[in-house]
């Protein structure tokens, strides 16, 4: 889609682009979304949460530091030959 047609646009410039696509985080945003699923659904906290963790084939929420070191060695020069793809943090989700 559009991040591999910036990456080939913008390539022989030496930048690249890529996409970091995260599962459900566990972050306060996260926490919010489970508290509202409680409340339409009727299930306590610890079941609306455990609902989400059953999205991800390893069962759990992902952690924002994940994402962070997703990026970091997207900036590395170990990264260097890879542009224009979507990298997925879903513990297999979309696999």
């Amino acid at each position: 889609g559009a991040i591999r047609v910036i990456a080939k646009e913008v390539a022989a410039k030496g930048i690249r682009a890529n996409a970091i696509c995260p599962g459900y985080l566990d972050t306060e945003m996260t926490q919010n979304s489970i508290a509202n699923l409680s409340a339409k659904t009727g299930k306590n906290l610890a079941e609306s949460r455990a609902a989400l963790e059953e999205l991800s084939p390893q069962k759990r929420l992902f952690t924002p530091e994940e994402v962070a070191a997703c990026a970091m060695f997207l900036l590395s020069d170990g990264a260097r030959g890879i542009n224009g793809q979507a990298i997925s943090i879903c513990g297999g989700e979309l696999a």
